[in-house]
């Protein structure tokens, strides 16, 4: 992994001087991209400075950079996720890496290891959706 949730998150708020940017931040963490690129990208796709993403402006924007990887991503359903919580999905699904939603938030899980200012906090909250990074 290229730099942790701590080292991006300090780069976004001293260099960028942003905030709001967990969708820039689950889409650096599941791609291995600086926080520049990824913010660049989100850009591209209409976040504005500062500001949270709306799911019909992020999920083209994160399906469009794993493409540009060379990778592919699928979402999961919601039968195997019944309800679950960031904790136990966390434990379930150790291997690999997923771009996650909660309600307002996203986050990456990457091989178990939750990557979000609300790694210590968030366990409890549930899934909305989950889409696996593969490739």
């Amino acid at each position: 992994m290229r730099q942790t949730f701590e080292d991006l998150a300090k780069v976004a708020i001293e260099r960028y001087k942003d905030k709001n940017f967990c969708t820039v931040a689950a889409l650096a963490l599941s791609l291995d991209w600086s926080y520049g690129k990824a913010h660049r990208h989100m850009k591209s796709y209409g976040r504005r400075q500062r500001c949270g993403m709306r799911q019909t402006e992020w999920l083209p924007a994160i399906t469009d950079a794993v493409n540009k990887e060379g990778k592919s991503i699928r979402e999961l359903s919601d039968k195997a996720l019944n309800g679950m919580t960031i904790g136990r999905f966390a434990k379930v699904m150790s291997v690999g890496t997923y771009y996650v939603t909660v309600r307002g938030h996203a986050l990456c899980i990457r091989n178990g290891v939750l990557h979000d200012w609300t790694a210590n906090t968030a366990a409890r909250r549930r899934i909305r959706t989950v889409y696996k990074v593969e490739g």
